[in-house]
């Protein structure tokens, strides 16, 4: 038969991948028809998935706010080719935590850069103490595993968030802009957890988490 395609896939692939979520794509090229190379490739950008990442080093609780932050976690998501789009881990004056994914995302599966698996979903993070437990580890946007690598120590994660993922007031390093005395909540990632947290000074260098909340290609066609 003819060679298979290694063009776009056809109109309608990307909603039709997203409603079925367990990837399968037979038949999408009609009967007797093989599937292009362009399935394995466009499958795995449009696969439904949050990826949760950290910074490439552990930062105070000076972060030039909620924006540097963000910021950072841009930067470095572009400079390891993800070109989706990660926003920090974190609950602010301006935002709740819960809130940075859209609410249609919300059921889907959190990964690592791996791609294993470390939460069923966005919501279940926010569902009680319990709930907000990891599967697996975290890595850097530069591959360094934040449970195992000497550059993050603590192996807490800073994240000013109560466990329904709401700004916990006076405990967010005054917006993330402070080193000094201020106060801030992080999480011991080491123990599983992503919400649950204890006090923290603003000047020790915890990890700082990134979540995908936009996908590259996902409304091309």
């Amino acid at each position: 038969g003819a060679a298979p395609s290694s063009g776009p896939p056809p109109a309608g692939a990307a909603s039709w991948y997203r409603a079925h979520p367990s990837g399968s794509l037979i038949g999408l090229g009609g009967a007797g028809s093989s599937p292009g190379s362009w399935i394995c490739h466009w499958a795995s950008l449009l696969s439904p998935q949050l990826r949760l990442a950290a910074l490439n080093v552990p930062l105070t609780g000076d972060m030039n706010g909620l924006r540097g932050a963000d910021l950072q976690c841009y930067r470095q998501s572009q400079e390891a080719q993800l070109y989706g789009t990660f926003r920090a881990f974190l609950s602010a004056p301006t935002q709740d935590l819960v809130s940075i994914v859209k609410r249609t995302d919300r059921n889907l599966p959190i990964v690592n850069l791996k791609g294993r698996l470390l939460a069923k979903s966005w919501s279940s993070l926010f569902e009680g103490q319990t709930s907000a437990a990891l599967r697996g580890p975290i890595y850097s946007f530069n591959g360094g595993n934040v449970l195992t690598d000497p550059l993050w120590p603590r192996r807490l994660a800073w994240h000013g968030s109560t466990l329904r993922g709401s700004q916990a007031r006076r405990r967010d390093c005054q917006g993330w802009r402070s080193s000094g005395t201020a106060e801030g909540l992080a999480a011991a990632l080491d123990k599983g957890r992503l919400l649950a947290g204890q006090r923290h000074n603003c000047s020790e260098a915890l990890v700082v988490l990134c979540v995908e909340v936009a996908f590259p290609y996902r409304h091309m066609w």
